[in-house]
C-alpha cells in the first residue's frame, strides 16, 4: 500500500493536497520515496536547509535524495558538505558524470516545477560548487558556447549545470 501513493502526482501531496495525510504515513514509514518527495516539497515551500534535514535519513542509500542534498549544499553554500555527499553518491550510485545521475538531475528539475517552485533564484548569491579530487568546476565553463545547450558539453559542466538550474529555480 506505501507504494501506492508514488502513482499520484505530487500536487495531491502537497499540504492541501487531498492525499497528504497518506503520504505523510508513508513519510512516516521511512518510505524512501516518500522522504524524497517531502525533502523536494520543504525545498520549495521551507528553505533548504530544512529539505536537507529531511532528506539526510535517505543518504546514501536512495540515489534522488542524495543528489537532492548536495544541489541544496551547493545552493547554500556549504561547498565542503556538499564534496562529502558528492562522494557518497558517487561511491553509492557510480559516476558521477554518467546518464543515470543526468537523468536523476532532470528529474528532480521536473519534480520541482510540480511542486510549484518559485524561480527566486534566492541562493543564487551563496552558490559554491565543490573542488577538490572527485567534482571540480568544469573546465570548459569560461569557453561553454551557451547558444548550444548543454548537449555535446563536457560531463562536470552538465553537473555544474544541473546544481545552477536547480539553485536558480529555488
Amino acid at each position: 500500500m506505501l507504494h501506492l501513493w508514488s502513482a499520484l502526482p505530487p500536487v495531491q501531496i502537497n499540504n492541501s493536497g487531498q492525499f497528504r495525510e497518506f503520504f505523510l504515513k508513508c513519510v512516516n514509514a521511512d518510505n524512501t520515496r516518500a522522504i524524497c518527495y517531502a525533502g523536494l516539497h520543504a525545498a520549495t515551500s521551507i528553505g533548504l536547509e530544512e529539505s536537507i534535514e529531511i532528506l539526510e535519513p535517505n543518504v546514501p542509500r536512495h540515489g534522488l535524495s542524495t543528489l537532492d542534498v548536495v544541489i541544496f549544499n551547493v545552493c547554500i553554500g556549504r561547498d565542503k558538505e556538499a564534496s562529502q555527499v558528492f562522494h557518497l553518491l558517487a561511491a553509492h550510485h557510480g559516476d558521477l558524470r554518467s546518464e543515470d545521475i543526468f537523468d536523476m538531475g532532470d528529474s528532480i528539475q521536473w519534480l520541482l516545477k510540480t511542486f510549484n517552485v518559485p524561480f527566486f533564484n534566492t541562493y543564487g548569491s551563496s552558490f559554491q560548487f565543490p573542488v577538490d579530487e572527485v567534482i571540480m568546476p568544469p573546465k570548459c565553463f569560461y569557453d561553454h558556447d551557451y547558444t548550444v545547450g548543454v548537449e555535446g558539453s563536457c560531463k562536470n559542466y552538465k553537473l555544474y549545470w544541473i546544481c545552477c538550474n536547480v539553485c536558480y529555480m529555488l
